[in-house]
């Protein structure tokens, strides 16, 4: 139930009774001055009411960017009409709304998820935004030649693989009217703490008849866009914005509306939507049970016609399909040898009618408030005069080809869009970089997408596509033999996850004192040169050291070390890297957490079987791979806490140890005593993994964060290639499981990866560990 008066038309009842009623002497813009500068055929035609309220911005008649009266009044009625927390006049149109609603809820480099075949709005978005797009693939309905929704089992498998996703974005319904189970998908991105953003185009009307798809809002959706000129009655290009939860910020909603809008917005547009607010408020439901009427009856009418055909609700549980709206009527005369085409040409040049759209299968009319038995009279006689003229020619066959796997993105649509462009013959551009969109009809989904490698499946496809007659579009050659590709030394990048890596090596094995893993990185090397051929090595430069000094076993040389260890690693933060650091033993992150501490105030993850928090005076063994979490807290020798500059790099609150399974007696007073967290990992397998990584996010109350990473917090049954192996452990899924979730939640500044020791290692499982590790680090998915 509303709580409002809709009745009311704020924005106007301002315009007509108050400023045109007044009479006001106009000295300001438009120049036509209430039609008095305007062509008179134009005038005539348009009559002067309407040149009467087409005003710009003042106080009386309130302004778009900071609504303060009438507008805003219209827009708390409109929110109020479809119980939503706020909406927003969208005067751009739907596709500026779409834009809106997507860069507010996805940043630059980051993950949105999208079905296939989005609106060309969307692509825009996710271009000026820089975002990334996962792509999921609807349901294709090769009967009807048509895609339908994407399925929730898509959407939840799409976000287990993705992690990092910040946002799901669903066609809903689609314009051919097929809905989706929208609920479950709100349930399932919720699920994940992400908004759900939903284009909602073709279903203003959907929140106001029970007989109708459940809408977005009433679904739980986060944010929706609607086209309210599309099937109620607001003028074309008004549209509304509405947002629904506290997941997105209506402020940032706000501010990039006034990016994009315009800053003369049409008050005759805006006044229509308030009037089409009120009628679709105070009348819809009646109003669309006579639309919904003559949808069914049209419907009826035209599945009687010889060689022609409507589907409506029986398709409903058919793969992607949950619902249907009746208001949209999909026809097809293929049975009489007709293309979608073909009967649009008939209807519009024969009969004086143009539908919404047609495809190589079908038109589609729209079916809406503006409609009467007379309307939908003159459609049926003229389908029944173009059945009599064409029954019994051939039917038209249907081509089933199926589309090749979506292919790799090497740019985002941001980069491919800034980059060069040159031309090739499509037929030779196997393994370039395509620089533009192409998309058959049916069922308009898109073969490949600016910044996607093109392959040999694709390039057959698009020949069997020709080779059928059907309708490819998108491209700059129409006849398609020649293509825009980008060359790899013309893709301009932007900042992304893939674009900011540094990989360092450091071969340091004076730490621990044991041989072996001075030897780690040669054979990293060697077995997979592709992921660690550009990894820059920091020699060990042995210094003078005094071997009367027991409990701090070759200080002199780790010192100078992780000092040479942190000035790189602080040049690499500087110039905007994640420097990612392979050992070596643990004593070298006293200097990667040096080298990022002097530049950003970062929280650690020390994941280790062991606590490394011993001082030179409770060490049993002297080795300083055990001292490095306490000395970076300034507790220990002051040489060593002084590295690269004075003083702790880390608060002992910013520090949590995970996974330890054996702590010194001494270095549990340590820990007790600074308050650094402890996770031992009995306690993580006895509560679960995401409960403690909850935990943590709660916890750790830091933007940026460095993980620093032993092996031996593995279980040696999956990763014996180490020096000190304690019994039990993680397994690689339990790892790779807290590195997504430490990736979705916090900016990664750097990571350590250390102590791999190739000498106990079997078969090459910790080897392949480290490999594979190094390489979601670099591209973190």
């Amino acid at each position: 139930m509303t709580k409002l008066n809709q009745n009311m038309t704020p924005l106007f009842s301002t315009l007509k009774d108050v400023y045109a009623e007044r009479g006001i002497v106009p000295f300001h813009v438009p120049g036509h001055k209430k039609g008095a500068g305007m062509d008179k055929e134009f005038f005539d035609f348009i009559g002067k009411n309407a040149f009467s309220i087409d005003v710009t911005i003042f106080k009386m008649v309130d302004g778009l960017h900071q609504p303060k009266s009438c507008i805003k009044e219209a827009q708390d009625l409109a929110a109020d009409a479809y119980g939503v927390k706020k909406s927003f006049f969208a005067v751009n149109g739907t596709s500026g709304a779409i834009q809106a609603m997507i860069m507010s809820v996805v940043k630059s480099g980051e993950k949105i998820l999208v079905p296939r075949n989005v609106h060309k709005s969307v692509t825009a978005a996710i271009i000026l935004s820089g975002a990334e797009p996962i792509y999921m693939n609807p349901e294709i309905d090769d009967d009807l030649g048509i895609a339908h929704g994407v399925k929730p089992e898509t959407v939840e498998n799409m976000l287990k693989q993705h992690s990092d996703i910040k946002a799901v974005l669903i066609i809903n319904p689609t314009y051919y009217g097929v809905a989706t189970d929208i609920k479950r998908i709100a349930d399932i991105a919720h699920s994940y703490d992400i908004p759900l953003i939903v284009d909602e185009a073709h279903g203003p009307h959907l929140h106001f008849h029970e007989d109708l798809p459940i809408s977005a809002v009433d679904a739980g959706a986060d944010i929706c866009a609607q086209s309210t000129h599309k099937i109620i009655g607001a003028l074309t290009q008004m549209s509304l914005l509405h947002v629904n939860s506290d997941r997105v910020d209506q402020n940032r909603v706000q501010q990039i509306l006034s990016l994009l809008h315009t800053t003369s917005p049409s008050y005759i547009l805006m006044a229509s939507l308030d009037c089409a607010r009120r009628q679709i408020a105070t009348e819809g439901r009646e109003l669309l049970t006579r639309t919904i009427g003559l949808a069914h009856k049209l419907r009826s009418q035209v599945n009687k016609i010889p060689g022609i055909s409507s589907f409506g609700i029986e398709i409903v549980g058919r793969e992607g399909i949950y619902a249907f709206d009746p208001t949209k009527l999909t026809i097809t005369a293929r049975d009489l040898g007709l293309t979608g085409f073909q009967l649009e040409t008939l209807l519009v040049d024969e009969y004086n009618i143009q539908v919404e759209l047609s495809d190589y299968y079908n038109v589609l009319a729209l079916i809406t408030l503006g409609d009467s038995e007379e309307s939908i009279s003159k459609l049926s006689d003229a389908l029944t005069s173009i059945s009599e003229r064409f029954f019994g020619k051939d039917e038209i066959n249907r081509k089933s080809l199926k589309m090749p796997a979506i292919p790799e993105a090497v740019l985002i649509p941001r980069e491919a869009f800034n980059s060069e462009k040159n031309k090739v013959l499509f037929a030779e551009s196997e393994g370039k970089i395509c620089g533009e969109l192409i998309m058959a009809y049916p069922p308009g989904i898109p073969i490949i997408c600016p910044g996607e490698r093109i392959t040999e499946d694709i390039i057959e496809h698009i020949k069997e596509l020709k080779e059928a007659e059907l309708h490819i579009q998108g491209m700059d050659d129409p006849e398609l033999e020649y293509i825009n590709v980008i060359e790899e030394e013309d893709a301009v990048y932007i900042y992304t996850e893939k674009m900011k890596n540094q990989l360092f090596g450091v071969p340091l094995n004076l730490g621990a004192n044991k041989t072996g893993i001075e030897f780690g990185l040669e054979a990293l090397w060697d077995n997979y040169p592709d992921v660690f051929d550009e990894m820059e090595v920091i020699e060990i430069e042995r210094q003078k050291e005094d071997f009367s000094v027991q409990n701090l076993r070759y200080k002199n040389t780790i010192l100078d070390t992780c000092e040479r260890v942190a000035h790189t690693v602080n040049m690499a933060v500087k110039d905007g890297y994640r420097p990612i650091t392979i050992g070596g033993d643990h004593s070298i992150a006293l200097g990667t957490i040096s080298g990022v501490a002097k530049e950003k105030n970062i929280g650690v993850i020390w994941m280790d079987a062991h606590g490394d928090m011993n001082t030179n005076e409770t060490t049993l063994t002297g080795n300083i791979h055990g001292m490095p979490l306490a000395l970076l807290q300034g507790i220990g020798d002051t040489d060593l806490c002084n590295c690269f500059f004075d003083g702790p790099k880390i608060k002992s609150e910013n520090v949590v140890l995970f996974g330890v399974r054996d702590l010194d007696e001494q270095e549990r007073e340590i820990i007790n005593k600074t308050g650094v967290k402890v996770v031992f990992y009995d306690e993580i397998a006895q509560r679960g993994i995401d409960v403690v990584l909850d935990e943590i996010k709660e916890y750790l109350e830091v933007d940026n964060l460095h993980i620093s990473f032993d092996i031996d917090v593995l279980n040696p049954e999956y990763a014996p290639g180490v020096s000190l192996p304690v019994r039990g452990g993680f397994t690689p899924d339990d790892i790779f499981h807290s590195f997504k979730y430490l990736f979705k939640n916090y900016t990664i500044t750097s990571v350590d990866i250390v102590e791999f020791n190739p000498i106990y290692d079997r078969n090459s499982k910790t080897m392949e560990f480290v490999k594979e590790l190094t390489e979601y680090v670099k591209n973190p998915d």
